[in-house]
């Protein structure tokens, strides 16, 4: 039974996000506007039920360690060189935030943020999903519950992001979680989520 139960969620969330993606909220009435809405937050609620709970936690004495384990995969290294330990040195002493991603109580991921002194925006500086479990969708979920603690906790408008350039996993996730690319050079593309 749980297996029909998973497809009839799976198909009515499908059926959803079809009857939403080509909606012009420019020309909507607000009644269709406040119907999007509620859509919008009925498949959440259906997307959150096939991942695993995501939970961010404070870097302490009790999990920095283990942060500090955190590798992405060899092909990775060279786009996302810097390893966990460095950040966490850079966050205690230049006010960045690091925080740890468990997915069921399992340590999963490492993310740090900071905000800009000069316009208030709120940076993502790193993420990263273990290699013992990427392609399991943590990178996805772990973004989007980032993204919300960082709005819950700071009331930001903007959060804004960079990555290589060669980095199209990267680049994929951003995109479909709402970042627009602002700006690109030789090395990096910036990204920006109004949220």
């Amino acid at each position: 039974m749980p297996e029909f139960q998973r497809f009839s969620d799976l198909y009515g969330f499908a059926r959803l996000l079809r009857s939403l993606e080509n909606l012009d909220v420019s020309v909507c009435p607000e009644w269709a506007l406040q119907l999007k809405s509620k859509l919008d937050g009925v498949c959440d609620r259906i997307r959150d039920g096939f991942h695993p709970h995501m939970v961010l936690k404070t870097i302490t004495e009790i999990n920095w360690y283990a942060c500090t384990q955190i590798e992405v995969t060899e092909e990775q290294k060279s786009i996302f060189p810097v390893p966990v330990v460095y950040w966490l040195a850079e966050s205690a002493y230049c006010g960045m935030t690091p925080l740890a991603l468990y997915a069921d109580e399992e340590l999963v991921g490492f993310s740090v943020y900071a905000v800009d002194p000069e316009d208030g925006s709120y940076w993502i500086m790193a993420f990263m999903i273990d290699q013992k479990y990427q392609n399991r969708g943590f990178g996805r979920t772990g973004m989007d519950a980032l993204i919300r603690y960082i709005k819950a906790e700071h009331h930001c408008d903007k959060i804004v992001i960079g990555h290589r350039i060669e980095n199209e996993h990267a680049s994929n996730l951003y995109t479909s979680l709402g970042f627009v690319e602002v700006s690109r050079d030789e090395v990096e593309v910036v990204r920006e989520l109004v949220v």
